[in-house]
């Protein structure tokens, strides 16, 4: 019996359909492979020239904006959350990248200090009875003391932590951010000794004091932990913790953080950690000279004379939050101020400028026109906020 071919079919439509439907495949499948080989190329070359520009040293830079500025000769600077902070005596004021005033506050003070962490400010005159606080809005508030103020700390919330002296005793005051006082502790100088230093945790709960002790002719200094939230109202005073470290001036104590706290002496770093009682945690030992000290959140840095690297004529040593050495550059430039910002380490003078990523990769090196009083770390790749004498710039390097 005769097989029955179907309407508009003949025998080599199967074949050919399926020869068509092998070459479809081929044919998208070359395209997929050569569309991944062209993503695999372009990704290669955004990574490539990323690590080109990563581990290249610059030499020169151009200038995308300049504004004039009018500043006392006394101004001093800061940097807060990407925008710059100027004080003097007169006053203090918040400008944008372009010199513009975000905000501003008059006030006489002979010795200003101040303060920042995170969002929050404060300006204080230092054996005077006056401070303000500040958050990205303006003025939260201002504290008048009754005895001369000695040193300011200020926590994230705006609570202020005051270290006050009078002839025989000292007080710890804490300020909420209304300016109210929260609570004091009182320590007398006899037996705790002179203050030098104070900090205060990001949460404002934990202040910790340091005091230099004289006795017999020799010298010591001892570190206060103060706790005044629920658990320090089980202890004399508030105060948790307390340790005396004998031949040591430590004249700068940071809390980075709500737990961690950074104790700098003339010989290193002294690290605590606790939650409601600190704990001393870690000890970092200098050999050479201490030059210069920068802390911050993430960090503290030394920088040291006589240094070990060849050729080298001060060594930075950059540590973590566990005391961890993270960086060991060393620099022959005769700097006059080290920071931190925007995870660059930034040596200047009033002409010289070195700039090294955080893996100490030199990232600029040369000079800039004009007469250099801070450095920052501008928003974007290679971009910087270079403030002189007379005008703020932002550059790119090239």
């Amino acid at each position: 019996m005769a097989k029955i071919t179907p309407l508009f079919e003949t025998p080599d439509t199967t074949e050919e359909m399926k020869s068509y439907k092998e070459k479809l495949f081929r044919h998208k499948a070359g395209i997929g492979v050569r569309s991944l080989i062209c993503i695999v190329a372009v990704a290669g070359l955004v990574f490539g020239m990323w690590s080109w520009s990563r581990f290249k040293t610059y030499g020169g830079y151009e200038v995308l904006s300049s504004n004039e500025r009018t500043d006392t000769l006394n101004t001093q600077y800061a940097e807060y959350n990407g925008k710059i902070l100027k004080y003097s005596r007169d006053g203090i004021s918040c400008v944008n990248l372009r010199n513009e005033a975000l905000w501003s506050q008059t006030y006489n003070m002979q010795m200003p200090i101040l303060d920042v962490c995170q969002n929050s400010v404060v300006v204080a005159d230092m054996q005077g009875n006056e401070a303000y606080v500040f958050d990205e809005e303006g003025l939260r508030t201002q504290i008048t003391t009754l005895l001369p103020i000695q040193r300011v700390s200020v926590s994230s919330q705006g609570v202020t932590a005051m270290l006050l002296s009078d002839s025989s005793a000292s007080w710890i005051c804490l300020y909420d951010d209304e300016g109210e006082k929260l609570t004091e502790a009182r320590c007398r100088l006899s037996e705790t000794g002179q203050p030098l230093a104070v900090g205060i945790s990001s949460d404002g709960r934990k202040v910790a004091v340091s005091y230099l002790q004289i006795q017999g002719g020799s010298s010591a200094s001892c570190i206060v932990f103060y706790n005044f939230g629920s658990v320090g109202g089980n202890f004399v005073d508030k105060i948790v913790a307390s340790k005396v470290y004998e031949d040591q001036l430590i004249p700068r104590i940071e809390y980075m953080g709500d737990s961690i706290c950074a104790a700098v002496s003339d010989r290193g770093i002294i690290y605590y950690e606790g939650k409601e009682i600190p704990e001393e945690k870690a000890v970092v030992e200098e050999a050479a000279e201490i030059r210069s000290v920068f802390t911050g959140t993430e960090h503290v840095g030394i920088v040291v004379e006589g240094a070990e690297k060849e050729g080298a004529r001060y060594e930075v040593h950059l540590y973590d939050t566990s005391g961890n050495l993270v960086l060991n550059q060393g620099t022959n430039l005769a700097y006059s101020q080290v920071k931190m910002s925007g995870g660059d380490l930034i040596l200047f003078n009033e002409s010289e400028c070195e700039i090294y990523s955080r893996q100490g990769i030199l990232r600029y090196t040369g000079n800039f026109s004009g007469t250099i009083a801070d450095i920052y770390k501008g928003s974007g790749l290679r971009k910087y906020i270079l403030v002189f004498s007379d005008r703020t710039e932002e550059i790119k390097l090239k």
